[in-house]
């Protein structure tokens, strides 16, 4: 077998019959393959590292979708997997071309697609809301920056409010956003890298409002805010306000995990964009400036 180093364990080579792979991720929780097999299909591989075994409930929330919406699931061995290949157009790439209205979309038919009622029963893996919210309840106990301390609070009292009175509780993929859906196969755009969650769809849209990445300015703009209330509210079935609160307690839950990166709200990073977003959109729900 050809291919970049680090090189696929045989154990995985002679499974899935891979006759070349070329590494396309190395990231804090895996390694990412994109393989060809030896009846000429491409697939791809991904290996899990230690620090990306939380990332099973992800795999199996694809298992359970079946390739509706999102990739499907071919094969897997303990902690890796083989997956279909859905191309390497991101939408990210493609909004800048063809602009936001066609992306916003895309995510929506995505969305409707992954929350499709499915036959079979979700698995057991996947992972309750509250405790995906854990780093944000535990962060804003103890923060000690003033500014942060205070953002860090409003965001856990609203997400721990929402997660109080969830409403129609299902698995979730848990990241949807530009860089998670992808289109080059001929089944169109699909959905990858799912959490696996469990819990209220309107928090499954809370991460498309700070992304994509590179947008900052639009992504902080209030009637860009208010159009994405404005489409995601009726395609989940609630109300403008909840959708906003939820992108309201992910923001607060972002910039957690980028600090536990070492990331700073100082910094020119996640952290400071996902801080600036919070304010933005707090005061539109203090203002309750958005029609209901």
């Amino acid at each position: 077998m050809t291919g970049s180093a680090p090189s696929l364990p045989t154990e995985l080579v002679e499974r899935w019959d891979i006759q070349s792979a070329e590494l396309i991720a190395d990231t804090r929780t895996s390694y990412v393959h994109r393989v060809r097999r030896r009846d000429g299909s491409q697939a791809i591989t991904k290996q899990l590292k230690p620090e990306g075994l939380h990332e099973l409930s992800g795999i199996d929330f694809l298992d359970w979708r079946k390739g509706h919406g999102s990739v499907r699931l071919l094969d897997r061995l303990r902690t890796c997997c083989l997956l279909e290949d859905a191309g390497t157009l991101m939408l990210k790439d493609y909004r800048l071309e063809h602009g936001e209205d066609a992306a916003n979309s895309i995510i929506l038919s995505v969305l409707s697609e992954m929350h499709s009622t499915s036959a079979d029963i979700p698995p057991d893996s996947l992972v309750p809301l509250r405790r995906h919210f854990q780093s944000l309840f535990e962060r804003a106990s103890k923060e000690d920056n003033a500014d942060l301390s205070a953002a860090l609070t409003y965001s856990a009292c609203i997400a721990d409010e929402l997660l109080s009175f969830q409403t129609d509780i299902r698995p979730l993929h848990g990241d949807l956003h530009h860089e998670n859906i992808v289109s080059g196969s001929e089944r169109g755009w699909l959905a990858i890298d799912p959490q696996g969650l469990l819990g209220d769809p309107a928090y499954d849209v809370a991460n498309v409002f700070g992304n994509p990445d590179g947008a900052f300015a639009e992504i902080i703009d209030p009637r860009r805010i208010i159009r994405l209330l404005g489409l995601f509210a009726p395609a989940i079935g609630c109300d403008r306000e909840k959708i906003l609160r939820y992108a309201i307690a992910h923001a607060g839950l972002s910039i957690c995990w980028s600090l536990e990166g070492g990331d700073r709200i100082s910094g020119k990073g996640n952290a400071m964009e996902r801080f600036a977003f919070l304010k933005v959109a707090k005061r539109l729900l203090d203002e309750r400036a958005f029609s209901s």
